[in-house]
């Protein structure tokens, strides 16, 4: 018999889970500000990711799966477009930080669906 998270320790595994995607695209954006000029576009496209990121977020706390799954992929498309237009030419040290950063989001992932199913 599987016993079920509790509101309080589910609030508490997210948020636990969240904290490392939220460092590495707190470094990245340090990053960003110090490294070079990020052009209006990228620009843009960050701020899509932002919009589509907390969305994803708020509707993963508020246990909205459908609204999750659909913000995390208009996310997904952002990333990628955002990747493959402005970010093939970056230095080494903040591709490191991109890749990390794509790890954190998949254990923020699992931590999600784990939640999910002990609730």
């Amino acid at each position: 018999m599987m016993l079920g998270m509790t509101g309080a320790a589910r609030i508490l595994a997210l948020g636990l889970g969240l904290l490392p995607y939220l460092g590495t695209a707190g470094i990245d954006t340090w990053m960003h500000e110090r490294a070079r000029k990020v052009p209006v576009v990228e620009q843009l496209f960050h701020a899509g990711l932002a919009i589509t990121f907390t969305a994803f977020v708020i509707c993963v706390f508020l246990r909205r799966e459908v609204s999750a799954i659909a913000s995390l992929a208009a996310f997904a498309v952002c990333l990628v477009l955002d990747e493959l237009g402005y970010h093939r030419g970056l230095a080494r040290n903040e591709r490191r930080v991109h890749v990390i950063s794509w790890a954190a989001l998949l254990l923020f992932i699992g931590v999600w669906r784990w939640t999910e199913r002990s609730g």
